[in-house]
């Protein structure tokens, strides 16, 4: 426990001692940070039903760090709690509230988000560094101090954000031991899990350390996922909250599944309201040294059309036909199985939640994409043509939380949220995507072989009635009918809120495109008279897909395609 209380000392100072920049020049800001997950508290653009700025959030209370020049005249770190407001002549304000100072630099300060900001996000003043040399200019973002959308972040070992985690071993005697991959944690036994940025209800004055007696009133529980997956490797949370004697550090504690890989590497992300970045966790039957499974590849092909209509006055239509192929590699990996149609939630609403983080990407030990050397792709009226290698964007876990037979299946995500994953696609003009034949064709590179698949694209659905910019009323059934599509297809229907690091599916209904009709019903949202978007999808059974089992990808692939109609703009009231 000692060592352990070493590492987290390290992971709100720094582990190097930075040279003294030009002293007697203004500060400047270049960026701000979560402590943990070195998420930017920055902004990004909406493609959504709304085209407008969402944010990373930082969380009051939470740790965070600020990069930039001529932020300190030396290095200092605080010696105790209640932590300064002054460090090496250095002040933070946010908002015009005073900071709390963990560590300061030429280049760097570590400092506690201060409470008592400004009602909504807004941050119209921003951050403020000042030094005997004068102010810097408002480092402004948008930031939450309203606790409903903060960016939890996870403390790695290294305190880079990624490696790692800072997470304890748990004995059944209650004994605590820093995970390592000659410590490992076992299947069924608890971990604590240390990172910042969760939404507390009652927290300690600014720069003062949690006591052990109000330390777990949190606003929104988390859940821990490994691998990219929730689909039996989601860890319930037994407690979380402050941790006892500390500023501004989460704790989370959590009984691993049963059912959850083993490996040195594991991949371990927390989820409230947004995805943390991924660490790594070692994970072994009876504890002790780890061993890392077989790495396995599997592959994807996919064609979509993407049809969205505007919520504008013109409601203007644009489409986007792609074909994406996915050849990724990991310990352990297994091959996702079609889940049948009367497993699901046929005819009935479910809700769910797809989250995706937007933070920097971390490197897990392997995890790579598979190099299969030219790929060329051929359909109905076009090519061949070649797709390029594009990186991998964003990552995405989607969690069903009802449905007939309870939780529904869902396989893991091939995520971006890894360093270096790349997958091979193709943009295709407007029209391509249509029913006939379609021909992925592979040259063999360093890891696949050569390989030739054919899959035969269904017909698109016709929607009845515009959908962009229509108002659903909650408790009054709307019935969403269409013609076309084969008898055997899927439709998907979800209304969807894009809400900072998240797309939140807030209810969604399936049927067989055979049905031609499908009848939405809510009877509350909790979003009601929100903008949101109706996104209906056609897709095959995925028990009939065609495979592929080129050498290299072990666990062989599948073809298959896509019809996605995205109607912006709808107005959901109760």
């Amino acid at each position: 426990m000692k060592r352990f209380a070493m590492v987290l000392g390290r992971l709100i100072a720094v582990l190097a001692i930075w040279p003294l920049a030009a002293w007697g020049q203004e500060p400047a800001i270049t960026g701000v940070v979560g402590a943990a997950s070195y998420a930017t508290a920055s902004t990004f653009t909406s493609t959504s039903w709304f085209d407008g700025i969402f944010p990373q959030f930082l969380e009051e209370g939470s740790i965070a760090t600020i990069f930039g020049t001529n932020l300190a005249s030396a290095t200092a770190e605080a010696t105790g709690v209640p932590l300064p407001w002054r460090l090496a002549g250095t002040s933070v304000s946010v908002d015009g509230n005073a900071a709390p100072l963990f560590y300061v630099s030429p280049t760097q300060i570590n400092f506690q988000m201060p409470s008592g900001g400004p009602a909504g996000i807004s941050s119209a003043n921003g951050i403020v560094v000042g030094t005997s040399a004068g102010l810097s200019d408002p480092y402004t973002w948008v930031a939450d101090f309203g606790g409903s959308e903060n960016a939890v972040g996870v403390f790695s070992q290294s305190a880079t954000g990624c490696g790692p985690g800072a997470v304890l071993n748990v004995g059944a005697d209650g004994s605590v031991s820093l995970n390592s991959p000659t410590n490992s944690a076992e299947p069924g036994s608890y971990i604590t899990v240390y990172g910042t940025g969760i939404s507390v209800l009652s927290a300690p004055p600014d720069g003062e350390p949690a006591s052990f007696s109000s330390t777990g009133k949190v606003e929104l529980g988390a859940s821990g996922f490994f691998d990219f997956t929730q689909w039996d490797t989601r860890a319930a949370y037994s407690w979380q909250g402050l941790a006892p004697g500390f500023v501004g550090l989460a704790q989370f504690n959590f009984m691993l599944p049963i059912t959850v890989r083993e490996g040195c590497t594991v991949p371990l992300q927390l989820q409230g309201w947004n995805m943390s970045q991924p660490v790594t966790i070692s994970i072994a039957e009876g504890g002790g040294k780890c061993v890392d499974p077989p790495s396995q590849g599997y592959g994807e092909i996919a064609w979509e059309k993407t049809v969205t209509t505007a919520a504008l006055a013109t409601y203007e239509v644009t489409e986007t036909d792609t074909l994406t192929v996915s050849l990724q590699s990991s310990p352990g990996r297994q091959a996702p199985a079609p889940p049948p149609y009367a497993q699901l939630y046929a005819q009935q609403m479910t809700l769910a939640t797809a989250t995706t983080y937007y933070g920097p990407p971390c490197a897990i030990p392997g995890y790579r994409s598979l190099g299969a050397g030219t790929v060329t792709a051929q359909g109905p009226g076009f090519g061949p043509l070649q797709a390029t290698t594009t990186p991998l964007q964003g990552g995405t876990v989607l969690a069903v939380s009802s449905g007939v037979g309870g939780l529904v299946p869902v396989p893991p995500a091939q995520s971006g949220q890894v360093a270096g994953l790349t997958v091979y696609q193709a943009t295709l003009s407007s029209g391509s995507v249509k029913p006939g034949a379609f021909t992925v064709s592979a040259s063999g590179g360093s890891d696949v072989g050569a390989f030739q698949s054919t899959v035969q694209v269904g017909s698109p659905i016709q929607i009845i009635g515009g959908q962009a910019g229509s108002v659903f009323y909650c408790g009054e059934p709307y019935t969403l009918t269409w013609t076309g599509g084969d008898p055997d297809a899927w439709v998907t229907v979800k209304w969807v809120r894009r809400d900072g690091s998240e797309d939140r599916y807030d209810w969604a209904w399936l049927a067989r495109a055979s049905d031609h009709a499908l009848t939405l019903t809510c009877e509350m949202s909790p979003y009601a008279g929100l903008n949101m978007d109706m996104v209906v999808e056609v897709f095959p059974d995925p028990s009939a897909a065609p495979s592929f089992s080129p050498s290299g990808l072990s666990l062989g692939g599948v073809h298959t395609w896509k019809y996605t109609y995205r109607y912006e703009g709808i107005q959901v009231q109760p």
